[in-house]
């Protein structure tokens, strides 16, 4: 009976010198991985600074190149409300009423006119939607077809102060939309 009761405080003792080495294993293992999480957290803390440091700038780059595309964006506006307003039918015959009453050369004038405005503002279209620049040209392109239309109606003897007059009933309601459109991006500016 001794025997088997020292045997059993042996293996007793085993078991808790073998706990022990367990438990001393484990608790080795945690701090030789905190050392490493708290390495990882200084690196964290300064991968977020960069980041917010990166928004940061970005966000001032962004507010910067506003403010320098802002003024641009209103001028080719006022330049495409402008535009529009000048090939109005009515616009282009005061301008380009010729005194001799040539009709070709007064239809010439007109197309002349038209083309001129537009490819003046063709740069205007990189400040302002893909929209509204399409309903300028829309505009453009309704407005030569209608006076191509109206010369075509006349007689070749016709006089350019027929043409005017035929023109200056026309309504072209593209470019009023076109107009309404700049207005409404304006005011989403």
């Amino acid at each position: 009976m001794s025997f088997s009761i020292s045997t059993f405080f042996v293996f007793l003792l085993l078991l808790l010198l073998l706990g022990g080495i367990i438990i001393l294993i484990v608790l080795f293992r945690k701090s030789a991985k905190q050392p490493e999480k708290q390495l990882d957290k200084p690196d964290e803390l300064a991968e977020t600074k960069a980041k917010t440091i990166q928004l940061k700038l970005f966000h001032k780059e962004k507010e910067t190149s506003r403010q320098f595309l802002l003024p641009l964006q209103i001028q080719a506006m006022e330049r495409l409300i402008l535009y529009l307003e000048r090939i109005q039918p009515q616009s282009l015959v005061k301008r380009n009423l010729p005194q001799s009453g040539n009709l070709r050369s007064f239809h010439l004038a007109l197309l002349q006119n038209i083309r001129e405005e537009f490819e003046h503002n063709l740069a205007q279209q990189l400040y302002v939607s893909e929209k509204t620049w399409q309903l300028i040209s829309t505009a453009r392109e309704e407005l030569i077809k209608q006076i191509n239309l109206a010369v075509s109606n006349l007689p070749e003897n016709a006089s350019a102060e027929q043409l005017a007059s035929i023109l200056l009933t026309l309504e072209i309601s593209v470019t009023q939309k076109a107009i309404q459109e700049i207005k409404l991006e304006f005011s989403n500016l």
